[in-house]
């Protein structure tokens, strides 16, 4: 016999790369303060399996940084993070307080593509083709951060993951071009009653509108 007592008790959340951390890390220490009794399963996975995974009920929510467009869905938008440019400390570069883009075009320039950013992914691929040649896609940012750190070119990512990297010998400058911004959002299925699902939207809320990073 169903339990929907012990349905409830559990909460499967799917996650996709380049989400943020500060902001999840604080929401999913809020979570686990304050319902205890609700086990978490955590799921890394890629954003298309997310949105498959919330279709076929494999999930019950899912955070990423795509803005779902599907009626059978329900994407809320949580917290922003600017995107900035992580130079080397031997960068002539750290002798200025803002950089745009083509001010970077004379280094490579590595970028983590699951940091999704609209604006910024157009402004690259508005770029010459021969300035497009200087963009090294890598699979991570800890091999962003390994390159920039090595002094092989600079990077550009989410500007807390840089200051959280500062450890790595980088620096951070913020881009004076954009605003060039990551979001993350809440998916959930469109219409489906569950009350931890529910109280886990109200958290994740609450943390967005605090801003705790």
């Amino acid at each position: 016999m169903h339990d929907a007592t012990s349905r409830f008790s559990h909460f499967r959340l799917a996650i996709a790369p380049g989400v943020p951390s500060p902001c999840l890390s604080t929401l999913l220490a809020l979570q686990r303060a304050e319902e205890p009794d609700i086990t978490i399963a955590f799921f890394e996975t890629s954003g298309d399996d997310l949105v498959t995974g919330l279709h076929e009920g494999r999930y019950d929510a899912g955070m990423s940084l795509r803005n779902v467009s599907a009626q059978s869905l329900k994407s809320q938008p949580l917290w922003s993070e600017s995107m900035a440019v992580a130079i080397p400390l031997r960068s002539p570069l750290l002798g200025q307080a803002k950089l745009m883009i083509a001010e970077l075009l004379d280094y490579s320039l590595f970028r983590w593509p699951a940091e999704t950013c609209a604006l910024l992914d157009q402004r690259l691929s508005s770029l010459p083709s021969v300035s497009q040649q200087c963009i090294q896609r890598v699979t991570s940012f800890e091999m962003m951060a390994l390159w920039v750190a090595a002094g092989y070119g600079v990077g550009i990512s989410a500007q807390s993951r840089i200051e959280h990297a500062r450890g790595w010998e980088i620096s951070t400058r913020p881009l004076s071009d954009g605003p060039y911004e990551v979001v993350t959002h809440l998916q959930r299925p469109n219409g489906q009653a569950n009350p931890v699902s529910d109280r886990f939207e109200g958290r994740a809320l609450q943390v967005a509108r605090v801003g705790i990073a």
